[in-house]
């Protein structure tokens, strides 16, 4: 008796790809192929990814957002000749009080909620599911699309606010003005990509992700970051704005009882720079792990 014959209920046959295919009682059956190298679907989702997040008209939006510190510096040299108010001072307090508070979870909220959570509620997603491709690897390169948008757009936004601060002020371009420029974009750029982290982890689970970003950035962050304790320390804010100098504040003028209390509830030893990156690193992480096994859970009926 053959070998066939014995088997007689079906064959196997391997084919190219390391896919197989198979007859059992007639019937074929197949199995799937093996997903694609994660780093290069990583790469050209976010490519491509990029490429339709710049060209939404959200996007108008956020870039005149961005320009509102610009005109303000323009109206600045246009209008103010004091010399009380140094470019090293503006753009100190610019940075600190201005891109770090707000525009960096602005325009992260705006492109990172949306950036896993829109195509989850409409469905679109699952014409990557149909790829072999991992989850995994769309959710990053989603997220990096995402993050590369948002930096561009306030990285662009900051470097024209140092232009017009040193545009025919030679002597004030200096080591320190141009080190205060670099680590202001640095901690930008990290910024961006924490909070879009975060934002897109929310959007993953949460169907409306707007309302609790709301909540989180205009919310918790600028109500715990003012405690003038180590509550402070569980925002982003805080911990992005300990990377950056901090503008000149004025001496502090109460005396007698409340002004000892007043100076005893603000002080603080200092937090390392060090541990405010390992904290924001720490979230980046955890949210970017996070919002991956929660799209691999995810279930879309479409």
């Amino acid at each position: 008796m053959s070998v066939n014959s014995d088997l007689g209920s079906g064959s196997t046959t391997a084919g190219s790809g390391g896919r197989e295919s198979g007859t059992i009682h007639g019937a074929t059956i197949g199995v799937a192929p093996a997903p694609l190298p994660s780093v290069p679907v990583i790469f050209w989702i976010g490519w491509f990814s990029f490429r339709e997040m710049v060209r939404r008209r959200r996007l108008i939006s956020l870039a005149l957002l961005s320009l509102l510190p610009v005109l303000l510096l323009m109206a600045i040299r246009l209008w103010y000749d004091g010399e009380a108010i140094t470019p090293y001072l503006i753009f100190a307090t610019l940075s600190y009080d201005t891109y770090i508070p707000f525009l960096v979870p602005v325009v992260a909220m705006a492109v990172g909620a949306s950036a896993i959570g829109e195509q989850v509620e409409d469905g679109t997603i699952i014409y990557y599911w149909s790829r072999p491709v991992r989850r995994g690897a769309i959710y990053l390169g989603r997220l990096l699309a995402a993050q590369m948008v948002a930096a561009t757009v306030l990285v662009a936004s900051l470097a024209l606010c140092f232009v017009i601060l040193t545009f025919g002020e030679a002597g004030v371009v200096n080591w320190t003005f141009i080190r205060l420029y670099l680590a202001a974009c640095a901690v930008i750029v990290i910024g961006v990509c924490v909070y879009t982290a975060v934002f897109a982890c929310v959007g993953t689970v949460v169907r409306k992700p707007l309302l609790p970003a709301i909540l989180f950035a205009f919310g918790w962050e600028p109500m715990v970051s003012s405690v003038p304790q180590r509550i402070q320390e569980y925002t982003l804010r805080f911990h992005l704005r300990n990377l950056i100098e901090s503008p000149e504040q004025p001496a502090q003028t109460v005396s007698g009882f409340l002004g000892d209390l007043i100076r005893i509830a603000f002080d603080r030893p200092p937090v390392p720079a060090w541990q405010s990156v390992l904290a924001l690193v720490g979230v980046l992480l955890v949210a970017t792990l996070l919002g991956m096994w929660l799209l691999r859970r995810k279930e879309i009926e479409k």
